[in-house]
Order: structure tokens, then sequence, then C-alpha cells
């Protein structure tokens, strides 16, 4: 099979993956004219037109060739919902980020964790958050990290922002993404040169909103301006 370079390479191995975040980034991308893969739970990959439901698959870490799944693949996608799955599940995602690295894919990842899961999920993420170059969250989240990490909680969307911005400072992630939907909504990008902000943000699920971001971010490139335009571009 012929794998083509620089594709996006979604893997979410929890039996509902495909209606999670991160089936809507993969449709998302697909949708906007991007190379998109899907990794199923029994180690085989496929373009996301050609997908078909595996859910009943049993999964075993040891059956991933991932040196030959991400061989010149551009990015990994990966949620948090994973990281409360089986042993098995969450073994695969480790060996995947680890790989990613060799090969030098890029990793992304929607938190996606609600108050009752939060805490089980960012401190697996923890760990290994260096290995991402995209964490994506919503507003909710921001407060529940400076729960975790017993800072005063942000009251508005100016606190929130500058809580964003720390974060973003203490673990270096190059993107690091929040969106608001409330009120009009709002988006930040807080990022390596800066902070970009969009005034509104569609009615987009996370997954969708986050690969509209990362579709501008190929579009466009990865310098100041371009993080600012691919930010605009998520609301599209």
């Amino acid at each position: 099979m012929t794998r083509p370079m620089g594709r996006i390479v979604a893997f979410a191995p929890e039996t509902n993956g495909w209606d999670g975040p991160v089936g809507q980034l993969a449709r998302k991308m697909e949708q906007l004219g991007n190379d998109v893969w899907w990794i199923h739970r029994d180690g085989n990959d496929c373009p996301i037109n050609e997908f078909q439901n595996k859910n009943n698959c049993e999964i075993n870490r040891g059956i991933f060739d991932w040196r030959e799944l991400l061989n010149g693949a551009r990015w990994l996608i990966t949620a948090g919902p994973t990281l409360i799955s089986n042993d098995d599940e969450i073994a695969s995602w480790s060996a995947a980020l680890t790989f990613a690295e060799l090969e030098g894919t890029l990793n992304a990842l929607i938190l996606s964790s609600s108050e009752e899961n939060f805490t089980a999920i960012w401190s697996k993420l923890v760990p290994r958050i260096r290995q991402f170059h995209i964490i994506g969250l919503i507003s909710s989240e921001i407060e529940w990290i400076s729960n975790y990490e017993e800072w005063d909680i942000p009251q508005n969307k100016e606190e929130l922002i500058n809580t964003l911005n720390r974060v973003q400072h203490k673990t270096l992630i190059p993107h690091l993404l929040a969106r608001e939907t409330k009120s009009g909504g709002w988006g930040v990008n807080s990022h390596t040169y800066g902070i970009s902000k969009t005034d509104t943000t569609q009615d987009f699920g996370m997954g969708e909103w986050i690969g509209s971001f990362l579709h501008g971010l190929i579009k466009f490139g990865h310098g100041e301006e371009a993080t600012q335009r691919a930010l605009e571009e998520s609301n599209k």
C-alpha cells in the first residue's frame, strides 16, 4: 500500500473514536482537501473515505507497526478519551507518540474532557505534554487546569487567556488553543511567538474547529502572522 507523504493520520482506538473529536477533525480536514488516513483498532490503516467501522475488533498493543503506519506522515491526531480507555488502547497511544517523534511526525491532541474525567486525562497527559505541537482546549478546561495546579480560578475572558498563556509558558507547547462558544464566542492561540485572538467562533464541534485551524496552519505556515491567519481560518 502506498501512503502519501505529508498526510494527516488520525488515531482514536477507543470503540467510539470515529464519532468523537478525532473523527470530527479527520472528516473536516478531508473535506478541506487534505490527505487524511485512519488507523483502526486492528492495526490497519486506510484513507478515511474508505473507512469501515471496526469497533468490534479486538485491540492488541503489539499489532501496530508504527514505523510503517507513520512513515511520511506530517501529523498524528489523538484525543483525551483514549487516555481513560483500556490498557491496550493507552499503550498503543503511548507507542504512537514515541514513534511519531522518531519519524518526525508532529502530534496534535484535542483534550475533550469533562469535569468528571479531567484529572484522570490531564494527569496522564502532563508527563508527555512536550511531545505535542498542538493541544486544543475549551474554556472550562482552562479553569480545571487552574484548579489542578492550585492557581487562582479565572473569572473572566481576560483571566482565562492569561491562564492559557501561563500554561503555554510552563509547558512550551508551540500552539495551545482554546475556545469559548457562549456570548458570541472567542478563540485564542497561545503560541511560541505570542498570542493570537479571534472574537467569534462558529458553532463547530471542537474537532472541526481544530481541524480548520490545522488546515490553516498547513496552508499559511507557523510564523506569527501565519498563526493569526490560521486561527481566523478556524471560523470558516
